[in-house]
This record gives structure tokens, sequence and C-alpha cells, in this order.
């Protein structure tokens, strides 16, 4: 069996989010009484988490080919505790040292706004990221800004119930239909396969 990458374990991934809209697809309209539309709600944060975890392994795949003395400016500043020194000096394969620091350093912190993931991957040498992958800046603002609207949406259902926040919504339910998932499960898979394309490892 070949050993995965992030870009394998992503297409596992955002498979939730296909059949969620698989499921949708298969079940009768919704109803007041049925709202099946909360399936839908589940794929949106199905596939920020796609992307997510995809940026997390893109960085934990990565960083163990460094070796001392070849390391990213970044990542040579990475911090540790002095206490952990000794683990590095007994390891055989300090490649995997270096990958369990990062892993943990990222272990709770999502890598879901642009800034966050630029941060993330200059770690492992990979600089001016979205200028990279956008080719200008023109468009480099606009695929930050498709980035924070998908997570900002993301949020709203996984952190306000989806429910309208103002006084006077009645706290009513955003509206969601079928297309919104179809249009950001091909923008992230667009957005990986370019990645893909420049940085492959």
């Amino acid at each position: 069996m070949p050993p995965h990458s992030a870009k394998t374990l992503f297409n596992r991934n955002i498979r939730s989010a296909h059949m969620c809209l698989d499921l949708f697809d298969h079940l009768p309209p919704p109803t007041p009484k049925l709202n099946t539309r909360w399936i839908l709600r589940a794929a949106v944060v199905f596939v920020v988490s796609a992307m997510d975890t995809y940026f997390h392994d893109k960085v934990k795949y990565r960083v163990g080919h460094y070796r001392f003395g070849t390391l990213p400016p970044q990542l040579a500043r990475f911090q540790i505790p002095l206490g952990e020194l000794e683990t590095w000096q007994s390891a055989h394969r300090k490649g995997n040292v270096l990958r369990n620091w990062v892993t943990a350093h990222f272990a709770m912190r999502p890598l879901q706004s642009p800034e966050a993931i630029g941060d993330a991957l200059k770690l492992v040498g990979i600089n001016d990221f979205w200028m990279t992958i956008a080719g200008n800046q023109k468009r480099t603002s606009a695929l930050k800004q498709s980035v924070n609207a998908m997570v900002r949406r993301r949020n709203q259902i996984a952190h306000e119930g989806d429910r309208q926040q103002s006084r006077r919504s009645g706290k009513k339910l955003h509206t969601i239909g079928r297309q919104t998932v179809v249009k950001y499960i091909a923008f992230v898979e667009k957005l990986v396969a370019r990645i893909e394309a420049k940085f492959p490892r």
C-alpha cells in the first residue's frame, strides 16, 4: 500500500462533503417538520475541515524531510522547551522528532484563515504562498476573500447554530442551498490541485 500524503488524505476527507450531497439528493425535499438542509450545513463544515486538515498534513509531511543546517529560516527560529533537546540528541531519525514537535505545536491551532495558513507554510519553506498560487495581487486578494467567506459561513454553522444574530432577526436560520455546497467543494478541490501543482511534495 503506497504511503499517504496530504493530497491522498484530502481526497479521503473531502468525500464526507460529497456523501452529504448524495444523501441530501436521495431524501425527500425539505419541509418544516423535516429540514434536511442541515445535511448541507454539515457538508460545509466537512469542506472546511478537509481544507484545514490538508494544510496541517502539508506541513507535517514536508517538515520531516529537513535536516539541521538546511532548515528554512522560519523553522530555524521554531521554539522548543530546553528539555526537548535530549529527545533530539538521542533520536536516530531526527526528522521524525522535528515533525512531532511541529505537529504538536499545530495540534490545537486551526489552519483556516489565509494568514494562519501562510505563516504555517513558511515553516516548511513555502514563502509568499498566496501570491505564488494566485499569480498576482488582484487574484491573491480575491482568493483570500473567498477562503475567508467560506470559513465565515462554516463558523456561522459551527458556532452560532446557523442562526441570524441581529436583534430583529427572530433568530431565524440563514438560508442555504445545494449550490452553496457544490461551490465550496469545487473551490477547495481546485485550490488543493493548484497547490499540488506548485508544491507536489
